[in-house]
């Protein structure tokens, strides 16, 4: 059978054996021009799944992002360049037709910098060319969701220490939390980076070393463990914003229900998803204990109270999150 499609789509072709020792298939002319595939053009095979994917040799070339400063205005400039990071650019120039004002090219370079395996090229009055100095082969996404791991959940007691006032140092502890932010930020856009290079070229997915469904998972834990930074640096700033800390008894009880938030991540983590599934549920539902309890009582800081219980609810939920894309994992592994 010798189907084919002129409209994007698959085409069909039957092995053959040429010369009793090699196998070929057949690509129609018009198909291959149409993608730039000549008489002697490189390819690649690769396994993928329950398919073979042919791609054309990596031929050096670089991805690249072209920004105006004009044309998305300062606000957006820091987030436009990080998104470009994160969809996977190897390059990425930012323009400015009438020349960077110190605003301009304070934030450029600023966002530049504050990723991972990029920095400035060049630079003139006019644009400012970063380039990618990763390897794939390289980069660890295992070894980034440890350190996203290490970073959020110490972030998160932390915190809660800033909060119950354990620390000699409560606001110095509280502005290091909301300091960490970043560091965070930065390895999750990494992983990102990674995620969506794989989705975009099977090329990536071999110098990664795992397939699609390993990368998928770890990227969405990956954003679990970011959105548990960010509760930890609300709670943070509720220990900046109070005077004092709350009384004893409550302080005592935010701590617990946090060290069992804190748990139900690490058993997720860690592959016992019953165990942290169980332990979510329990945290939960002690959350909601003190939640009315706090909301019946006349006393002042409840608002301030209420937000760290959420974020702490956040917290069980997300590692509860961590536990399902585990199991899915696992399921779609043995399918």
């Amino acid at each position: 059978m010798t189907r084919t499609t002129d409209d994007g789509g698959p085409i069909e072709r039957k092995v053959q054996v040429t010369g009793g020792s090699t196998y070929t298939v057949s690509i129609p002319k018009a198909w291959a021009t149409a993608r730039d595939i000549a008489s002697g053009s490189p390819v690649h095979l690769y396994p993928f799944d329950d398919r073979l994917v042919v791609a054309e040799a990596d031929d050096g070339g670089a991805r690249c992002a072209r920004i105006n400063v004009g044309a998305v205005g300062t606000e957006s400039l820091a987030g436009r360049i990080e998104a470009a990071y994160a969809a996977g650019a190897d390059e990425i120039a930012v323009e400015s037709d009438t020349g960077f004002d110190s605003t301009e090219r304070r934030i450029t370079t600023a966002a530049i910098t504050g990723l991972v395996g990029i920095e400035v090229a060049t630079e003139t009055t006019e644009e400012i060319v970063a380039r990618s100095l990763l390897d794939p082969s390289e980069v660890s996404l295992e070894g980034t969701i440890d350190q996203l791991r290490g970073i959020s959940l110490s972030m998160h007691e932390d915190a809660v220490r800033a909060l119950t006032g354990a620390d000699d140092d409560s606001a110095e502890l509280a502005r290091h939390v909301v300091s960490r932010d970043d560091d965070v930020d930065r390895l999750f856009a990494l992983v990102s980076r990674q995620f969506y290079r794989a989705l975009t070229d099977v090329r990536e997915i071999d110098k990664l070393g795992i397939d699609r469904r390993i990368a998928l998972t770890r990227f969405r834990t990956a954003r679990q463990l970011e959105r548990i930074a960010d509760h930890a640096e609300r709670i943070a700033d509720v220990a900046t914003r109070r005077e004092e800390p709350p009384e004893p008894d409550l302080c005592d009880r935010f701590e617990a229900l946090a060290t069992g938030a804190r748990r139900v991540v690490r058993a997720a983590l860690d592959g016992d998803t019953g165990e942290a599934l169980s332990r979510r549920d329990d945290v939960v539902d002690r959350l909601d204990d003190l939640d009315r309890q706090l909301h019946t009582a006349d006393r002042e800081g409840t608002y301030l109270d209420g937000r760290v219980l959420e974020s702490i609810r956040r917290t069980a939920e997300y590692g509860g999150n961590v536990a399902e894309i585990v199991t899915l994992a696992d399921v779609a592994e043995h399918t």
